[in-house]
Order: C-alpha cells, then sequence, then structure tokens
C-alpha cells in the first residue's frame, strides 16, 4: 500500500497527473481579489520548523500571479498584538475578522500536510504536501483550493552509492527550494489561481483553469 502511494505521489509531482478536474472557480470570478493576506500555517508534520520554513516561500509566487501580498511577518505581529497566536485557533476565525484587521479582499489559509523524508529499500524521497485554501474576507465563500504534493527522490545504482545518498538526504535535506516548487506548481498548475490585477494576464487566462 505504501509502495504503491509513493510511486503515484512522484508520479503526480512530475506530470501533474493526467487527469484532473478544474477548479470550480465561479465564486472567484464574481469577487476578483486583488489583495490577500497569508495568515499563519497549521502545521499537520512532525517537523517543528515547517511552518517558519514554508512561510517565507508563499509570498514571492503569489505576487508573481498578479495580487499584493500583505508582508507575511507584519501580518504576524498584528495578529500577536490581538492575541492570536495559534495557527489552528487563527484559521477558525471568521473571514470577515481579516477584513476588520487588514482590508484585505481575501484571506489565504495554509496547512502542511507533509514534510517529511521517506525511504523505501535504498531510496529516500523527500516530500512536502500542501493544502491551500482562499476564502472572500466580505462573504466567507472559498475563492480557490488546491492540495499540492511535491516528492524529490535520491539514489543509485550502486548500493553504498544508495546508503550513503539516503543519509546525506536526512541530515542536509533543505526543504525550501522543494516549497517554492510546490507553490509555484499549485498557483500555476492546471489548477492553479487565475491571474490577479497585476499581472498582464488578468482576465485573459480563464480558459487556462
Amino acid at each position: 500500500m505504501k509502495l504503491s502511494w509513493l510511486f503515484v505521489l512522484v508520479a503526480c509531482s512530475l506530470t501533474g497527473c493526467l487527469v484532473q478536474p478544474k477548479n470550480d472557480l465561479d465564486a472567484f470570478y464574481a469577487h476578483r481579489p486583488r489583495s490577500i493576506v497569508v495568515v499563519p500555517v497549521v502545521n499537520e508534520s512532525p517537523e517543528i520548523t515547517a511552518s517558519s520554513v514554508f512561510i517565507t516561500s508563499i509570498t514571492r509566487p503569489l505576487a508573481e500571479r498578479g495580487y499584493y501580498v500583505f508582508p507575511v511577518y507584519l501580518t504576524d505581529m498584528i495578529l500577536r498584538d490581538f492575541g492570536l497566536v495559534e495557527a489552528g485557533h487563527i484559521h477558525q476565525l471568521p473571514p470577515d475578522r481579516f477584513f476588520e484587521l487588514f482590508g484585505a479582499d481575501a484571506v489565504l489559509f495554509v496547512t502542511i500536510k507533509d514534510w517529511s523524508t521517506k525511504y523505501l529499500v535504498l531510496v529516500s524521497s523527500v516530500v512536502v504536501e500542501m493544502e491551500y485554501v482562499l476564502k472572500d474576507t466580505k462573504t466567507g465563500l472559498v475563492l480557490w483550493e488546491n492540495t499540492q504534493p511535491y516528492v524529490q527522490s535520491s539514489g543509485g545504482s550502486d548500493p553504498i552509492t544508495m546508503v550513503v545518498s539516503a543519509a546525506i538526504t536526512a541530515l542536509i535535506t533543505d526543504y525550501l527550494p522543494l516549497a517554492r516548487q510546490a507553490n509555484d506548481m499549485a498557483f500555476q498548475g492546471h489548477k492553479g489561481i487565475p491571474s490577479g490585477a497585476y499581472h498582464p494576464d488578468y482576465g485573459r487566462d480563464q480558459d487556462r483553469f
């Protein structure tokens, strides 16, 4: 079971999967957010540093899609000033609370589902997986959502090399590039987010998603 799951995950991360249903973007196009506030990330993985590493990867890909993104560290400071510290609690707040605090059109909730190194015989695979939910801050409607895994495998034909490679991967894995890659795939892929008002393709890429 684990073997099949790993092969499917690797295949999907490399090919995007052959058949993917499109997002229901009716609510998105009805509200057309221009600004997005990204709140602290819920971390469901055993890696305690995952949230702090991941949050540094989120602003650039959203900005490149044509959105104004509130600075994540400033967002965290403001939430803390209001006694909002726990990410799990913040994710349970009504979306209009973020309009009151930031004036943002939409709020992005991210949950880290996986952030780990897995081993299969002599091959190691570094896996990151995030769940994204974008909500309108005035109505609470879900505008867009996606779940994106990304897998990077290491190993070779020589058994000794494979063992050493797996051990080194576990010790020095830099998850940040993987998180960036997952974000790029999530926002720009088949089920990505349409271009925002500050992108040259704004209003012209409906058929893509």
